[in-house]
C-alpha cells in the first residue's frame, strides 16, 4: 500500500468537503470538438433527425474476467445478474457499505465469462478494488479514457447513431444480417468490411444503436457512417451537445462517489492513489456543506430504487432494507 493515497491526502485538510470545494482542476472537457454545426441544431437532430455521437474517448473501460463474473457482479450490484451473459447488457448501480451511491455505468456481456463495464472512473476503480480483495475468481484490465491516457489510442471505437432516421441509415450501411433493435439487446453490424458489437436504447424517444469493435477500424466505420447519413442530414454531435443528452434525458451521471468517510470504505481510500479522479475531481455550486456525506444520494435519490432487487447479498443490502421504508427526495426537472 502506497503512503501516497486518498486517505493521505484527506489528513491534510479539515473535512473531505474542503478539499473537493477548493480542487484545482476545471471542468472535464470532452476530446472532440465542441460543436460541429451548431450545437442547437445538434441537440435537435436526435429528435428531429439524425446524429453520430463519438464516444469513443471519455469513459474509462474495465474488462472485468472469469468463472465467477456473475457472482462477482451480483455481489457489487444492487440490481439482479442472475440472467447475466453473453450479447446481455445490463446498468450497474454501486453502493458503499452503508447504502450510499458510488456510481452506475453500463455493462455489457462480450462472454459468458467477460463483460465490458463503460462509465465513469469511480465505479470501474471500486470494481477493480473489489476483485482484486475479495475471493471472487475474476481479474479486471483498464483501458483508461483519453484525458488520462494521451500517450495511447483506445482498444475500441464507439458510435452512436440516435433518432427518428438512425435504423434507416444503420440497415443502409449494414452488409450483414438483420440488425438487433429490442431495446438493451446486443447484436452485430458489419460496416465498410468489417463486423462491430450493438446495443440498441434511443434517445428523445426513439430507437438508435450504440455500436462498437477495434479502434484500428474506427475511421472506416466512421467514413462510411458520415457518407450515408449525409444524404438523411445526419448532424455529428459536438461535446456541447453530448453534455446535453444527460440532461435531456433524466440521467444524473456525475453523483458524488459515497467513499470519503466511514471505516468500511478506508481500506479502499487507502488504495487509491492520491492522484486519481477521485482525489482530484471538484465540486462546484452554492452548496457548501463542510459535511461531505450531505452530498451524498441513494438509490431512490436517482429514481434507481426500482432497480434494487433484494432478493440476494450485495454491498450495502442491510442497509438499503433499513432505508426502504422511509421518505424518500423525488427527482424533478423544469420543463
Amino acid at each position: 500500500m502506497s503512503k501516497q493515497n486518498l486517505e493521505a491526502r484527506l489528513a491534510r485538510f479539515p473535512s473531505p468537503s474542503h478539499m473537493l470545494q477548493n480542487a484545482n482542476v476545471g471542468p472535464y472537457m470532452f476530446p472532440i470538438p465542441p460543436q460541429y454545426t451548431n450545437w442547437i441544431e445538434e441537440v435537435r437532430a436526435w429528435r428531429n433527425g439524425a446524429v453520430l455521437l463519438n464516444q469513443s474517448y471519455h469513459m474509462t473501460d474495465l474488462y472485468i474476467r472469469g468463472v465467477d463474473i456473475v457472482a462477482f457482479l451480483s455481489y457489487v450490484g444492487i440490481n439482479n445478474f442472475a440472467r447475466f451473459g453473453r450479447n446481455k447488457a445490463k446498468q450497474l448501480i454501486c453502493c458503499n457499505h452503508d447504502g450510499y451511491v458510488i456510481g452506475d455505468g453500463i455493462l455489457f456481456g462480450l462472454e459468458d465469462d467477460e463483460a465490458l463495464f463503460i462509465g465513469r472512473p469511480p465505479v470501474a476503480n471500486w470494481l477493480a478494488f473489489q476483485a482484486e480483495t475479495s475471493d471472487f475468481d475474476v481479474s479486471t484490465e483498464y483501458d483508461i479514457r483519453s484525458l488520462e491516457n494521451t500517450q495511447k489510442s483506445r482498444k475500441l471505437y464507439r458510435y452512436a447513431i440516435q433518432g427518428p432516421k438512425a435504423l434507416d441509415i444503420l440497415n443502409e450501411v449494414n452488409e450483414g444480417g438483420p440488425l438487433t433493435t429490442k431495446f438493451f439487446a446486443m447484436g452485430e453490424i458489419t460496416i465498410a468490411g468489417v463486423s462491430a458489437r450493438t446495443l440498441s436504447h434511443g434517445m428523445g424517444g426513439t430507437e438508435g444503436l450504440e455500436l462498437w469493435g477495434p479502434y484500428k477500424d474506427s475511421k472506416r466505420v466512421y467514413d462510411r457512417l458520415c457518407d450515408v447519413g449525409k444524404t438523411y442530414g445526419m448532424l455529428r454531435a459536438g461535446s456541447r451537445a453530448y453534455s446535453t443528452a444527460a440532461i435531456e434525458s433524466g440521467w444524473i451521471p456525475s453523483p458524488l462517489p459515497a467513499i470519503y468517510t466511514g471505516e468500511a470504505m478506508k481500506p479502499y481510500r487507502e488504495w487509491l492513489p492520491d492522484n486519481g479522479f477521485e482525489t482530484t475531481c471538484s465540486i462546484g455550486g452554492s452548496f457548501q456543506p463542510d459535511n461531505v456525506e450531505e452530498f451524498y444520494l441513494t438509490p431512490w435519490d436517482l429514481a434507481y430504487g426500482r432497480l434494487i432487487h433484494f432478493d440476494h447479498d450485495f454491498i450495502g443490502r442491510d442497509a438499503l432494507v433499513a432505508m426502504a421504508e422511509n421518505n424518500h427526495r423525488e427527482k424533478v426537472t423544469l420543463v
